[in-house]
């Protein structure tokens, strides 16, 4: 199709480095995280402008791999207030052009509950977003229970973030953990979630899931055939596990070449798919090149466009549409 002159993107998985989560990354010995070879700078000045050259209305930040616990629960709670009360004050400084997901101090079920309050209930924040592990306790662990009960309470978004896998010593190969494990991560945590019967029991929450799903598209058929083989207690997921899967919502990030979006339409229709940009991790040229292939894909009609544009994430964020409108 032509490219579309789309200008007021909402990037649901953007992220920030808060003043202090540097200096916590070095003292535990994680910078840079992930095996990555090198750790970016970010600040809200440069942000903004990065966000007008790219046409980017509103990012909704989060802090990325590998969050607030690195071992110690008291230095965790801390990190996590910290990073949260400057992401509600970047915020409410800028509420047309960033949104906020808080941290939690996980695997400490009991602080991320109090957290859990502080944020929605003090802060205002927009939601949560989560490791896909948390020194291997995956989403959908019975330890994390009580988080996601609250989270269902509340009704609240949760996005989910991948970090290495507690066995990628043996696995990444030696290799940056982002360009292989974490999108099997994602996809290790997701089947979690369904299979363990918390989305089902907690169908308020409402899912982003990153990098076009991972490797989900790919294996969906698989999981569902396998999963209905062996032995899986279905009255925990009832519905199927297909039906959970098109019940979630997807961003883009890193994702918007044919390869990654055919197969994530071929499981969810354009109406559950959002923008994704991953900055400051991914270079603005990077966005950039993401942006246009985006506009030019084929696969896209222009009313899917304009709805993975924006029209998506103020549905599920709808403060997004009340403050543009101021």
């Amino acid at each position: 199709m032509a490219s579309n002159p789309l200008t007021a993107f909402v990037d649901v998985h953007a992220h920030y480095i808060p003043p202090g989560y540097r200096d916590a990354l070095a003292a535990a010995g994680n910078l840079p995280p992930d095996g990555n070879p090198n750790f970016p700078d970010w600040d809200v000045a440069r942000t903004l402008a990065v966000m007008d050259r790219l046409g980017v209305a509103t990012q909704m930040l989060s802090v990325s791999s590998p969050g607030v616990f690195f071992g110690d629960a008291a230095s965790a709670r801390k990190l996590a207030r910290m990073a949260n009360e400057f992401a509600a004050r970047t915020v409410a400084d800028h509420p047309k052009r960033f949104g906020g997901f808080a941290s939690l101090p996980l695997p400490d079920v009991d602080s991320a509950l109090a957290e859990i309050g502080y944020a929605l209930d003090t802060l205002k924040l927009d939601g949560f977003v989560m490791l896909t592990n948390y020194g291997g306790v995956y989403l959908g662990d019975s330890r994390l229970d009580p988080v996601f009960d609250e989270l269902n309470r509340r009704g609240a978004a949760m996005f989910i973030h991948p970090t290495s896998p507690a066995c990628w010593e043996r696995t990444a190969l030696g290799y940056p953990r982002p360009m292989i494990e974490f999108m099997f991560d994602s996809t290790r945590a997701v089947v979690n979630l369904i299979l363990s019967g918390t989305l089902e029991r907690c169908p308020n929450i409402r899912v982003i899931v990153p990098h076009a799903g991972g490797t989900l598209p790919f294996l969906a058929r698989r999981i569902v055939s396998i999963s209905s083989i062996f032995t899986v207690d279905k009255s925990k997921c009832p519905a199927g596990v297909m039906a959970y899967l098109k019940r979630l919502n997807y961003d883009l990030a890193a994702s918007t070449g044919t390869n990654s979006l055919g197969p994530l339409l071929e499981l969810v229709d354009a109406s559950s798919v959002m923008f994704g940009g991953d900055y400051p991790f991914t270079p603005e040229a990077v966005v950039q090149a993401a942006l246009n292939e985006l506009k030019d894909s084929p696969l896209l009609k222009v009313d899917d466009l304009h709805a993975i544009e924006r029209g998506n994430a103020t549905r599920l964020f709808p403060r997004l549409q009340a403050a543009a409108s101021r």
